[in-house]
């Protein structure tokens, strides 16, 4: 992550700005900028290595560091000296910035000799006047500071007080004491103070007694700094015991995400197909209400009340259709266990099911060494029976050599078991082909789609040479250099397969192909996606065409849009605020869904493409930036910046907007000498600006493909 940093303090250069420069400022406005100076430092021109401009400072973070902490630490360094006060500022409003400021008051100093301060109302007036000396993203934070300042004042006219003149924070710290149940090391330094430097680092926590003495002691000076009011010890903490009945214990779920769990005491008048209607589906083999509930989005991985999962049902009915149907299933875990422990392997085991355990070991992730709570194995709970076909699946499991597969996702949310036909060397052009003969996918749609690998920072797809385990393994690095800005801890990043409508085709070729069922579902699931993400403005009417669509494919017929089920078929931003608004539109998609009652999934999805396909967005691959606008007015935007065989997208990462769109040969591009930044000029229209992003590389290479392919 990058992170820029202003460095104020008290007005002390003699700079003073001409009259007739000045900008019509309030007062108080003014006299803000002009009675402070900003620290700036020469560095070479990002667009021209002879020349040397203005720059505030900046630098990178590395992944799981403290972006203010390290900037603390390089203004510490600039200026010789402690800074006064941080402060994180806002680029924009309700938007997670991917790169931050943060300022810095401090007092009168002398900056190193790479750096020297300047009158900020000055640079303001350069900054307006389009002057060469002060980098171009640099005028923009500049701006912003501004903004920043005007917008602090006028809600409280002590802002620049508390913000830049109190005291710094180090000498504001009377006392410090640390919980004695939180990190034990710092605690132990603590103990030290109070107990009069007396060595305790040797103590054993057994000695219960002068730990107990300690810990009060501890507790009463936080008590008299006001930190708690109560300290109650759970007995039963630790103990294995539970504090209350199971009934009548609390339920937490993910935040955002519905409970479909359901509550003993809250669904009593419920039977158990309507507590669990995917449980039900999976005992009765109905594979279709399977996929259909799983669209819906239900768990597979839930337990009902005897702790089963519709796994678990399927492997001890034998249910071979519905487990199918669950294993592709993206979210599905196979190892999932009940309260006994035992895994479906563990059902298919007991019961003796060798077409099930087939199935269940041709899983990439199947774990037949899984062990239940008295420590068998699926092998143990079959090989003790002297029975003919028990002894034939014990067989089949001590038989079983895993297989070297990899799973590959698909958009529509299932997924695949490929095989890796040279182990680790095997190339996205070998998967590309296996998923395709798994799908049984025709040359029209196979030439559509490429392997990807995705995480939530980063997507990339792979050429056919391209080692998608090799990319893996290194997938850490990758997000830390391309990755988007805002994502801290890369080792949370899982990277996976996907394979997804590959960037390089145009809509000409789409268009012409000859879809098979599987083909167009994968390119509707996708389009869906991205509809959802609000990543493809369109008119109300092909909104509410759209949402009626989904709905169908989702609900069936017989269904009514409520104010509930609304979220899931349009985007976030587009949803009405008040009762009336939501109503009016529910009743417009309930009516659009009436039209479609008779018509087939093929010809839905084909719908829901043919509206797509009108957008100018269709089939972009979206790459997160900041805009700096410079003509025809100098705004910085947070974008999402789309790429396609059409052109060049800005769609505004605040509202979801469509900025403006560049057709291919209407502009003119290069990627600066930092390789974080294109300079784009569509001198048609009177636009130029830049996009800064880590994948400023990757955006070019694209364009110069797509742009190629033009000719």
């Amino acid at each position: 992550m990058e992170v820029v940093i202003s460095i104020l303090q008290p007005r002390q250069t003699n700079d003073t700005p001409l009259a007739s420069q000045q900008k019509p400022h309030s007062s108080v406005t003014s006299n803000s900028t002009l009675d402070y100076d900003i620290l700036l430092i020469d560095e070479p021109s990002s667009t021209n290595r002879t020349s040397k401009r203005l720059q505030l400072p900046h630098f990178r973070v590395e992944a799981g560091d403290d972006p203010g902490e390290t900037a603390y630490k390089v203004a510490r360094r600039l200026l010789r000296r402690n800074p006064t006060a941080v402060i994180p500022i806002p680029l924009w409003s309700n938007v997670p910035s991917s790169s931050s400021t943060s300022s810095r008051s401090v007092s009168n100093s002398e900056p190193t000799s790479i750096a020297r301060f300047k009158n900020f109302g000055t640079l303001l007036q350069q900054c307006s006047t389009d002057s060469d000396c002060v980098d171009t993203e640099t005028k923009h934070w500049l701006l912003k500071l501004e903004e920043w300042l005007i917008n602090g004042c006028r809600k409280d006219s002590q802002f620049i007080r508390r913000a830049f003149l109190r005291s710094p924070a180090l000498k504001r710290i009377r006392a410090c004491v640390h919980n004695p149940a939180y990190e034990p090391e710092q605690s132990m330094q603590c103990y030290k103070v109070l107990g009069n430097k007396k060595d305790v680092g040797g103590m054993q926590s057994c000695d219960l007694a002068e730990e107990t003495s300690r810990s009060n002691v501890v507790r009463a000076i936080m008590m008299s700094m006001e930190k708690y009011d109560m300290f109650i010890m759970n007995p039963l903490f630790g103990s294995g015991l539970e504090y209350d009945s199971k009934a009548n214990a609390p339920t937490y779920y993910a935040k955002g995400r519905s409970e479909l769990q359901g509550n003993g005491k809250l669904n009593s008048n419920k039977s158990w197909s309507e507590r669990y209607p995917l449980h039900k589906a999976a005992y009765d083999d109905n594979a279709e209400e399977v996929k259909r509930l799983l669209m819906k989005g239900m768990n597979a991985n839930e337990l009902d009340n005897a702790s089963w999962t519709p796994l678990h049902y399927c492997a001890f009915y034998n249910n071979l259709n519905s487990m199918e149907v669950l294993l592709v299933y993206s979210n599905t875990d196979v190892n999932v266990r009940n309260k006994a422990g035992s895994t479906p392997l563990h059902f298919a085991a007991l019961q003796a099911h060798a077409h099930m355990v087939e199935l269940l070991l041709t899983h990439s992730l199947i774990n037949v060494e899984a062990k239940d709570s008295r420590g068998q194995r699926p092998i143990d709970v079959c090989a003790c029976v002297p029975k003919k076909d028990h002894q034939l699946v014990a067989e089949l499991l001590r038989n079983w050599n895993r297989l070297e597969k990899i799973q590959v996702e698909l958009m529509d949310g299932g997924n695949a078991q490929l095989s890796l036909v040279q182990g680790d060397g095997t190339t996205a052009g070998q998967l590309h082909e296996s998923m395709c003969r798994e799908l049984k996918l025709n040359s029209d749609s196979s030439a559509l789609f490429a392997i990807w690998i995705c995480s939530d920072a980063l997507s990339v797809q792979l050429k056919e040479h391209h080692k998608p385990l090799s990319h893996m393994k290194h997938w850490g690095c990758k997000v830390a250099k391309f990755g988007n800005d805002s994502s801290y801890k890369i080792e949370e990043e899982i990277p996976k397969l996907f394979f997804r409508r590959d960037a390089r085709i145009s809509l000409s070729v789409e268009k012409k192909a000859k879809l098979t069922p599987d083909a167009l579902s994968l390119l509707y699931s996708e389009a869906q996606k991205n509809f959802m993400k609000g990543l493809y403005p369109c008119a109300e009417k092909d909104m509410i065409n759209l949402a009626a669509i989904t709905f169908r494919i989702i609900h069936g017929n017989n269904c009514t849009v409520s104010c509930d089920k609304l979220q899931t078929l349009i985007p976030h931003h587009r949803i009405p605020t008040t009762k009336s608004s939501i109503a009016e539109m529910c009743h417009e998609i309930t009516k659009q869904y009436r039209s479609l009652e008779k018509w087939n999934l093929v010809a839905l999805q084909n719908e829901f493409l043919h509206i797509c396909w009108r957008l100018c967005v269709y089939g972009a691959i979206f790459f997160d930036g900041i805009v700096f606008m410079r003509k025809p007015r100098k705004v910085t935007i947070p974008a999402h910046v789309g790429v396609n065989d059409y052109g060049i997208h800005l769609i505004n990462a605040s509202t979801k907007s469509l900025l403006k769109t560049y057709p291919l040969n209407t502009f003119r591009f290069e990627v600066q000498a930092n390789k974080e930044c294109i300079d784009l000029h569509a001198d048609a229209v009177g636009h130029s600006f830049i996009i800064k992003t880590s994948q400023a590389v990757n955006i070019s290479n694209l364009l110069k493909r797509l742009i190629e392919g033009m000719r």
